[in-house]
This record gives structure tokens, C-alpha cells and sequence, in this order.
């Protein structure tokens, strides 16, 4: 088993022809039982940046995940061990990010979040539930969408219990815990909201994670076994 594992010290990239790299263990080509035995970890920072270094693409769904909007799976390499990524596209998809839940949370407990049963204002992309033939359901995480990308920020259920309730009003406990939290961020409690939330999505690196996005577009395909 151990001669299987697919390591930077035992994997190469070889080119079988101008245009084709395949992706081997010493002299054998690495076979899609071992590229699924790489551990899927993101590769993209919280900054927008690489965590590690990129290999290259393979055309491959380990996850059967191949019906789930475009994405990258990219082999990289995490210090001594080799690891594959699966990268969203920009525009496709929900994006997870620390500032989005800030900006989610901020939203309701400022009370500038649409009411339960309540559509969004004109303008207005965030939405915490939707009116389906069964009645109101309320999504996991608040949606949004900023400067081109689609976001998924995470609300606590302390919070999104008081935000289902009946006037949708947030205890004094609950925001106390919030404004505690932003205060780390550097952004006082005491601005105006508007502004906190605007520096809250100031904090989504929409222009890095293009960036780099466009960065791993330029790897080579690499090729591997059936």
C-alpha cells in the first residue's frame, strides 16, 4: 500500500507527448483510485491567495460531484503531502468566507435584514428564506450576492431562532456577543451601519479570488490512469 501513495517525493509530471503530462508514481501512471485517496482540502485562502502550490488539473469527478456548478479539481502540494482541491468559479456556485457571515449577522441584528415572510427591498440581494408552494422556508446560511460572486454567510441558531420569531428582534445578549466579535475585526459598534457593513464586504477578496482563479486556469492538464 505504502508503494501507492501518492507523495511530492514519489509523484512526478511526465510528458507522454507535446501536449500531454501524465501524473505518475515512479514509472507508473497514478490510477484514479489513488487520486481519490488524496485528501480534497481548499486550496484558496481566506485572502484570496494559494495556501500551497498548484501541480495541475485533473478532468476528473472523484466526488461525483460533476452536475455541481463549474469547478477546478486541482492537485496541489501542502508542504511534504500532495492534496486536491476542488475551486469554484467566481461567478458560479455559493462562496464561503468569514466577512460573509459578519455581513449576514450584521444584517439581521442591525435590522436591516428583510422580515421572515418578507421579500427584500429593490436593490436588496440578501435573502434568509423564500416562500415555497409548502409555506416559508429558511435557508441554512444567508445568500448575497457582491461584485460579481455569490456569497454564504453562516448565521448562529440563536440568531436565526430570534430572526424566525414572530417580530424578529434580537436580544440584547445575542448583540452584545455580535459587537464584542466586530470589535476584533477593528470595526466599531458605535459607526453608523451602513458602514460597517460596507467594510465587512470590503473584507471579500472578489478581485484575489479572480485572480488567482484565472492564475490555476493556466495549469497544465495532467492525466491519470482508469
Amino acid at each position: 500500500m505504502t508503494g501507492n501513495q501518492l507523495t511530492p517525493q514519489n509523484a512526478t509530471i511526465t510528458t507522454a507527448s507535446i501536449q500531454v503530462q501524465a501524473l505518475t508514481i515512479g514509472k507508473k501512471q497514478v490510477t484514479l483510485a489513488v487520486f481519490r485517496q488524496l485528501q480534497e482540502t481548499p486550496l484558496i485562502k481566506d485572502d484570496g491567495s494559494l495556501l500551497g502550490e498548484p501541480w495541475g488539473i485533473v478532468n476528473y469527478h472523484p466526488d461525483k460531484c460533476a452536475d455541481a456548478p463549474e469547478h477546478l479539481h486541482v492537485v496541489w502540494q501542502y508542504g511534504g503531502e500532495l492534496r486536491r482541491s476542488a475551486v469554484k468559479m467566481p461567478a458560479v456556485g455559493w462562496h464561503a468566507h468569514p466577512a460573509a457571515d459578519f455581513y449576514v449577522q450584521a444584517r439581521i441584528i442591525y435590522g436591516t435584514a428583510h422580515r421572515r415572510y418578507a421579500e427584500p427591498e429593490a436593490g436588496d440581494s440578501l435573502r434568509l428564506g423564500e416562500m415555497i408552494p409548502g409555506g416559508w422556508r429558511t435557508f441554512a446560511k444567508g445568500r448575497f450576492r457582491h461584485d460579481g460572486m455569490n456569497f454564504e454567510g453562516r448565521v448562529p441558531d440563536r440568531i436565526r431562532k430570534e430572526w424566525n420569531s414572530y417580530d424578529s428582534t434580537i436580544s440584547d445578549e445575542n448583540r452584545q456577543i455580535f459587537e464584542t466579535l466586530l470589535t476584533g475585526l477593528r470595526i466599531s459598534p458605535d459607526e453608523p451601519v451602513d458602514q460597517i457593513t460596507a467594510k465587512l464586504l470590503a473584507m471579500l477578496p472578489t478581485e484575489q479570488y479572480r485572480a488567482t482563479v484565472i492564475e490555476l486556469m493556466q495549469l497544465p492538464q495532467l492525466f491519470i490512469a482508469v
